[in-house]
């Protein structure tokens, strides 16, 4: 298994989901292996994520297309989600053929403030981020070892590289 560091090391009990965050990387491919491996060992299901930046305005061409075919949910709503799915469509063909059991969550916004209000509400037992995203929000693996916690939340945070 290629999981290397986690943020603390404590107990779980395990409550049978494991949060996985996916940004449209690279790495994103042996993130998703990683966590359907742990998946598949612990009985657990996956809930993956990635969040979607907010767009100050939306494409002419898309408001045009939602206002064509009159769906009822606004185009704001539609456009974050129809992004959201694209970064994760790859990666549901994947689990389903490992017979990984998920779900899909996609969030609009700050990156870290959606994956620990996610995992306030799914209350996960593990964590799974790549190296790049735990990079790019400015945690050396000194901190990651407990000088700060680059998560605010409740279980371990394991970094895939």
């Amino acid at each position: 298994m290629q999981s290397i560091i986690q943020d603390r090391m404590q107990e779980i009990v395990n409550t049978g989901k494991i949060l996985v965050y996916i940004s449209g990387s690279k790495e994103d491919e042996r993130l998703i292996d990683a966590a359907g491996e742990m998946a598949i060992e612990s009985g657990a299901s996956l809930v993956i994520m990635t969040v979607v930046k907010r767009v100050k305005r939306l494409p002419d061409e898309f408001i045009r297309f939602v206002g064509s075919e009159r769906f009822s949910d606004p185009p704001e709503y539609l456009y974050h989600r129809y992004v959201g799915e694209a970064v994760i469509a790859p990666f549901t063909k994947r689990l389903q053929a490992m017979g990984v059991p998920y779900e899909v969550q996609i969030e609009v916004g700050d990156k870290k403030e959606r994956i620990e209000a996610v995992a306030k509400a799914v209350k996960p037992y593990r964590i799974v981020i790549g190296m790049k995203d735990f990079k790019d929000w400015g945690f050396s693996l000194f901190n990651a070892l407990g000088i700060q916690r680059p998560l605010n939340v409740d279980c371990p945070v394991t970094i895939i590289p």
